[in-house]
């Protein structure tokens, strides 16, 4: 896909997958990285030729999740693949390279749903049964938690300058996409 300086949308590729696809990103130039749901292996690559692989990772063999009930992301300047767990309210850090590994469990994350990279090694995690989103260290430690001022965020993604987080929600009378700045 591509999106030119007017903000046009142009379909490059469609690719043709063995597995339901939840959330994608970009593991290096040419490869991505999803999360899948009724699949025994939760976290799949695919190139953008189209071919299926793997990525190594400690979590939890041969468990199957439904969609909404995981998402991850890659984080391509430490190497680590972050996947959260809503249904045992946890967020799994692990360096693909060293296969070192963190485990977040707190009660500041309730039913994490969406993921994403954010500044200096860190990442945000959408906390849906906490209204909020937390920012957690690469070593998994919570940093920050932001109220969001709305129901079940779900989705969130940062801006490719660094400067703003969009968060979206999944309440399903009150849908609200919202723009924050984050400063320095």
């Amino acid at each position: 896909m591509l999106v030119s300086k007017e903000s046009n949308i142009t379909l490059q590729r469609t690719l043709a997958t063995s597995f339901a696809c939840s959330t994608i990103s970009p593991l290096d130039a040419d490869t991505f990285v999803t999360s899948t749901a009724n699949h025994p292996r939760p976290v799949r690559t695919i190139t953008v030729q189209g071919k299926e692989g793997g990525i190594q990772h400690r979590l939890k063999p041969g468990k199957t999740y439904t969609m909404n009930n995981s998402t991850c992301t890659y984080l391509p300047s430490t190497k680590t693949l972050v996947f959260v767990d809503a249904s045992q309210h946890t967020v799994y850090m692990c360096e693909v390279t060293s296969r070192d590994s963190h485990v977040i469990t707190t009660d500041k994350i309730r039913s994490p749903r969406g993921v994403c990279a954010g500044p200096a090694g860190t990442v945000f995690v959408c906390s849906e049964d906490t209204h909020s989103i937390v920012q957690l260290s690469r070593e998994g430690e919570v940093l920050m938690t932001y109220e969001v001022d709305m129901f079940y965020p779900s989705a969130l993604s940062l801006s490719k300058d660094g400067t703003h987080l969009i968060v979206s929600n999944s309440h399903k009378d009150n849908f609200k996409i919202k723009l924050f700045k984050i400063s320095s």
